[in-house]
This record gives structure tokens, sequence and C-alpha cells, in this order.
């Protein structure tokens, strides 16, 4: 019941990643957005999600879990709501910050809450291969039901239909989360608040500036960029000096930490990117409408469901780093492939439907070790650790996004909106770096390959590392 509940709650989270993607059209008709501005629709909640996850996980380290799922699920609700009711563009994107912060609250703490109520490796791997297929299946489905709610009710609907779910998450999170007791007054003291501060700072301000959602001039990038430059330096001396920073050395230091967030950093960013361009070339290209584009999405999540389950097992027989190459090298060709088909294979079912089923494999047999490669720390430091993956998730996604997307609109021509060639291309060097990534760790640096030992000495091996 607890797995279900928390992987229905995240799931929910990352829909509302892309759900806004196929709505963008009716969002700007109705509310008479400016073009550029547009993107702050998806952008205002991916910073401020991706911005506070660590500080968000810190905070159910020291206070328990049961108080930010419940608070984060509030706010998402309610913001939700405001979202529906929007008048104008700024309404909009300010009630889509508000559900960033309430979905920043929960994320890390379910996930933190989930690894820590199994301690057996076997068990432990299962249940975070379900939680990948949820969180994989999440990226993919938002598009299908984002697409299905516009066409029948409107856009708005895809803020409204949260509601009867968020209560209903809130009232399931009272009953099945135990309610744990805080950390002493001395830890909640050693609270890193300036540190986490000024990381929420650096992460929205590069966010910020790789979406481009506001034209600056070169002295203005200048003076942006010299103040993200002094926040990291600060925050590098307040992280060196404080007796408990938010992001402990420990984790950037253990390399099986590392490559995982290194490694889901780039591969989120190349799934998203190449959403985003399969999505724009249906819709132009192609000339499907919004239900049929969602539509098109829909075999991908399937794939995903049906893989994503089987990689806790699969972990136990090959190892983590293998699975995590494996996962890698299909992305690589299904994004090959797209690009193969662009221009050529003008149709759904032989230009795009074969590569996003190879990435779609990938993506499945992937994210589950990589969430056991990043996870596998004491458990007091469970909800950092599960913050830090949550961000390079929901960053590498807006990085991706932002850059891969740029690239492929800057080299279109002839009134086309992207490139899928230079995009999908894109994406594919991007998965091989991840790949690549994957092939530095050793066998015994694999979440428990094998099913003999427990968590603790999963921990153990990736802190010695």
């Amino acid at each position: 019941m607890l797995l279900a509940v928390l992987c229905a709650a995240q799931f929910v989270l990352i829909i509302d990643v892309v759900i806004v993607n196929v709505a963008i059209p009716a969002i700007q008709a109705d509310l008479g957005i400016p073009a550029r501005s547009l993107q702050l629709t998806g952008v205002a909640y991916t910073v401020t999600f991706g911005s506070l996850l660590i500080l968000a996980g810190r905070l159910g380290d020291l206070f328990g879990r049961r108080r930010p799922l419940v608070t984060g699920l509030t706010v998402f609700t309610v913001a939700s709501l405001a979202c529906a009711l929007a008048a104008d563009g700024w309404q909009l994107f300010a009630a889509r910050a508000a559900q960033g912060v309430g979905a920043a609250l929960v994320s890390p703490n379910a996930l933190a809450l989930l690894v820590g109520s199994y301690h057996d490796d076997r068990e432990r791997h299962r249940a975070l291969g379900v939680w990948a297929a949820v969180a994989s299946a999440g990226a993919v489905a938002g598009q299908l039901l984002g697409g299905v709610i516009t066409e029948a009710v409107g856009w708005r609907g895809i803020f409204l239909v949260n509601l009867p779910i968020g209560a209903a998450a809130i009232v399931l999170m009272l009953r099945v989360v135990p309610a744990t007791a805080a950390a002493s007054g001395g830890a909640r003291r050693r609270l890193d608040v300036t540190g986490a501060a000024l990381l929420t700072v650096v992460l929205g301000g590069v966010s910020l500036l790789l979406a481009d959602v506001v034209e600056l001039p070169a002295a203005g990038l200048a003076a942006v960029a010299v103040v993200l430059a002094a926040a990291v330096v600060a925050l590098v001396r307040t992280e060196r000096r404080h007796p408990d920073p938010v992001v402990p050395g420990f984790l950037l230091r253990a390399r099986p930490v590392l490559v995982a967030n290194a490694s889901l950093l780039l591969s989120a960013g190349a799934l998203g990117a190449t959403l985003y361009v399969a999505s724009v070339v249906m819709q132009t290209s192609m000339g499907y409408g919004p239900l049929h584009t969602g539509l098109g999405f829909a075999p991908i999540t399937v794939i995903v469901l049906l893989v994503s389950p089987q990689a806790g097992a699969l972990i136990e027989r090959f190892g983590a780093p293998r699975l995590l190459v494996a996962g890698a090298a299909l992305g690589v060709a299904g994004t090959v492939v797209l690009a193969a088909g662009a221009g050529v294979a003008d149709d759904y079912w032989t230009g795009v439907l074969p590569g996003l089923a190879l990435l779609a494999i990938g993506s499945g047999l992937s994210y589950a070790p990589t969430f056991a490669l990043a996870t596998a720390v004491p458990a007091e430091q469970h909800g950092r650790a599960s913050g830090l993956v949550n961000t390079a998730q929901e960053i590498g996604s807006a990085a991706g996004l932002a850059t891969l997307g740029a690239l492929a609109a800057a080299a279109a021509s002839g009134g086309a909106l992207v490139e899928p060639v230079v995009g999908y291309g894109g994406a594919a060097a991007t998965l091989a770096v991840a790949g690549l990534l994957a092939l530095t760790l050793r066998d015994g640096q694999d979440g428990g390959a094998g099913g003999s030992r427990k968590t603790t000495g999963m921990t153990r091996s990736v802190l010695d590392s």
C-alpha cells in the first residue's frame, strides 16, 4: 500500500512536467501569452521543482517524512486549482511555480521513504523498479494525457484533474505514512540554511538562463553570469565550513553516486529533448492534432511500464553498471533510428515509433539501477541523496530541452520549427556520454548485484569507493 501511494504521488508530479506541452497552443490562444514567454509555462514549474529538491530532502531527514509529504501535496493541489483559474499568463506562471514548490517537498521524501522501507537488496531493487516505471512512464504519459484532456475539456482540465487525485493522496498519506520523530534540536540547528539558499539560487538561475525565456543584452547576460559565479563561490565556501552541509562531500566523492547522478542528468536531458522534437514533428510535418499526437506516445508508455519493473531482477543478475550501459546503448540506437528516418519516413509507424520504442526500452532499463546507485547511502542521508538524484533528473531535463531544442530550432529551415536530425543527433551523443560514464564503474559498485548483500553492505561499498 505504501509503495502504491508513494509511486502514485510521484507519477502525478512527473506528468505535470510535460503535460502542458501539447496544450501550449490552446493556452496561448486563451491567455494571449507572447510566444517567447510560453516556455515559462513549463519552466516556472521545473525551476522551483528542481532547485528546491535537495533542501526539501534534508528537511525530511530532520523533521520526518510525513510532514513535508502532506504539506507538499497540499501546496501542489491548491496551486493546481490556481493554475486552472488563471486569468493571464503571469498568474499561470506564478501558480506553476507554486506547484513546483509542492512537488519539491514530495518527491525526494517519497523516494527516501521508499528506500528506507526495504532493508534487503532484492526487495529494494524490485521496489525501485516499480518507482522507475512510474518515473519514466510519467514523463511519456504526460504527453498522452495532455492531448486527450485538452481535446476533451480544454487546457484548464489538465490542472483540474489534479484536485481529486491530490485530495485522495493527502488522505492516503495520512493513513499509511507513519509519523516519525524529528531529529534532535541540535541537528535541526545545524540545518545549512545559507547553503540551501545559495544552492537554490544557483540551480534556479542556471535553469532560467538555459531556458532563455527573457531576451537579455550582452551586458545583462554578463551581469547575471557574475552574480551566479559569486553565488557559486559563496556556496563552495559555505559548504566547506558548515558542520552539516546541504550537500555532504561524501556524496560527491563516492563514484557510484556521482556517476549515477551525472548519467541521469544527461539521459533525462536527451529524453526530454527527444520527446519535444518528436511532438513538434508530429504536429507539423505529419499534421497531427493534440489528441493524435498524445495518442502517438501511448505505445511508448506501455513499453516503459512493461520493461521498468523487470529492471530490479536484472540488477541482481547483471549488476547496475551493466544495465546502465545497456540502457544508454538502446537509447543511442533509438535516437539514431529517429534521425535516420527524419525526412525520409514521414509517417508515424516508420518514422517515429521504432526509434521511440528503442528509447523507451533503454529508459525503462536505466532508471532503477540509477536510483539504486544514487541512494546507496546511510539511512540518515536518504533525503539528501534522494533530493540530489531528483535534482539531476529535473535540471537535466530542463537543460537538455533548452540546449538541444535551441540547436534543433536554429538549424531549422523552410518554415520548419525544428530540424529533427540535429535534435535527435544531439540526444544520441548525449546518451553516448552517459553510457561511457557508466563504463567507469566496476562490477563491485553495482548496488547489490547477485542479491546476496544487504543494504548496509551495499552502502559501505559505495562509501568506500
